[in-house]
This record gives C-alpha cells, structure tokens and sequence, in this order.
C-alpha cells in the first residue's frame, strides 16, 4: 500500500489533470442527457438519454472520488510516510565488473626494494641562511607561485542540528520534481515552511508547498514540489521555523541550482 501511495504523491499534478479533464467531458455528456430528455417524445428516446446521464453521473462520481482520494494522501497520509520510501535505492555493487589483478606466479623473484633518497632541504623566503653561511645550489629560496583563488560554495546560513535541510545538499544542481529532507525541531514548535527565491519569483521569497507544516520533522521528509515549469537558475531555498506565539525561531538557508534544460 505505501507503494501506492508513493505513486500517487509523485504523480499527483498529473492525475489532478486527467481527472479534471474527465469532469469536464462528463459533465458535458450530463448536460447533453439532460437536453435530450426533457426534447424527448418517444420511449426510445428517453431511454438513450437516460443512459447517458446515468452514465455520466457514474463518472463524476468515481473522478471526483479520486481526486478526494489523491488529496487525502498528499495532506493527510504523506507526513506519516517513512523518509526511506522516497530515496532512491542504493545501487548494488556489481563484483564482475571490477577487474581482478592477476595472481603472483611461486617463486618468483621480487626486486629489491630500494630506499627513497631524500630531497635537498630548500630553504624558503623569511627562513633566513645557515649559521656556516655556506650558500650552494641544495639551498634556493624559493619563489612561491601566486595561489589561485578557489570557488567557494554558499555556504549554510543559520542552520543547525534541530532546523536544517540536508538533501538536497547546498550548491547541489536540481530538476523537475525534487524532494526535501532535513529537520525542524525548534523548541515550542508551531510550524514550518519551505520557501524558494530566483528567476522565477523575481526576487521575492514564494513558498514551494503552499502551507504551513504544524508537525515535527526529524531527519526525515519535509517535502516535495514539481519545478518543472520554473526558469533555470540558481535558487535560495529557506526553511522557517516559527514557534507556537507565531514568532520566527530560526531559518536555515542554501543554494541549489535549477536545471530544467531539455537534454
């Protein structure tokens, strides 16, 4: 049954889709039935138009329980759900794939091991010169080479052990639907929320899953949204923890960066 669920909660736009669509057509073949039925004059006549309203009444009924069914899962039955059912599994290791080295033949001499020779001491700028004042070729100062700037990652703001995301991990590149993972565990807990700021939100801060979550998360699942219509781009993406006051007790901050390109 959990597997059910997991496939409702990835695929719910789409079937949020298909099932509005099937209203939409039912409740034309209703709309028809009706019309034929009250311009009925024959007994055939009224029992074609019967059958196709009975018909569509069936319909209406049965996507809209579905579309019931679908956010039940996703408001009610999605926080309760295990964080392992929506990582992806761990690959297994194929052991044929690694090739073996071959096997030592007996007896088979070894060469001697020879002692690594040691490097001449090279005496840097600021050290100074030996005592003897001997200056030869073994003592160079040494000219070191401009380092290169390296690339630093955003790093974490503000997140801690009880109010943190860790999947997606900061300076991660994402796409499509993306499911998040952390902690929200703040003393007097009231609720939390997911936000995004980028390209598509044009500077501002716009929650990803529409509602506050009033339940505890603890290394596990904090959600899932569908990006897969918002412009590529590098995202802010910020947790919020306010407390049961309504007053904001920290906010965990990392960058992602959306990749919604066709391959």
């Amino acid at each position: 049954m959990e597997q059910i669920y997991v496939f409702i909660i990835h695929n719910d736009v789409w079937i949020y889709i298909l099932c509005a669509f099937g209203l939409l057509w039912y409740l034309n073949e209703l709309f028809r039935a009706q019309r034929v039925l009250s311009r009925a004059v024959f007994g055939l006549e009224k029992e074609t138009g019967a059958r196709l309203r009975n018909n569509a009444l069936i319909f209406i009924v049965v996507l809209g329980s579905i579309i019931g069914f679908v956010y039940y899962v996703n408001y009610s039955v999605l926080p309760t759900l295990p964080e392992s059912l929506f990582k992806p599994p761990t690959p297994t290791p194929d052991i044929f794939a690694t090739p073996l080295s071959s096997p030592t033949p007996l007896n088979t001499p070894l060469p001697p091991t020879i002692p690594p020779q040691l490097a001449p001491t090279v005496t840097l700028a600021g050290q100074g010169i030996p005592e003897d004042g001997t200056e030869g070729d073994a003592a160079e100062t040494a000219v070191p080479d401009t380092p290169t700037p390296m690339v630093t990652p955003t790093p974490f703001v503000a997140c801690r052990l009880d109010l943190n995301i860790s999947e997606p991990l900061d300076g991660s590149a994402v796409s499509g639907a993306i499911s998040f993972f952390g902690t929200a565990n703040t003393d007097n807990f009231g609720y939390y929320r997911l936000e995004a700021n980028g390209p598509q939100t044009n500077g501002q801060w716009s929650s990803l899953l529409g509602r506050n979550i009033d339940k505890q998360v603890i290394d596990s699942f904090l959600g899932n949204v569908d990006l897969s219509d918002w412009a590529s781009g590098p995202y802010l993406v910020r947790l919020t923890a306010v407390d049961s006051d309504g007053n904001e007790t920290g906010a965990c901050v990392i960058q992602v960066t959306l990749d919604n390109r066709s391959p």
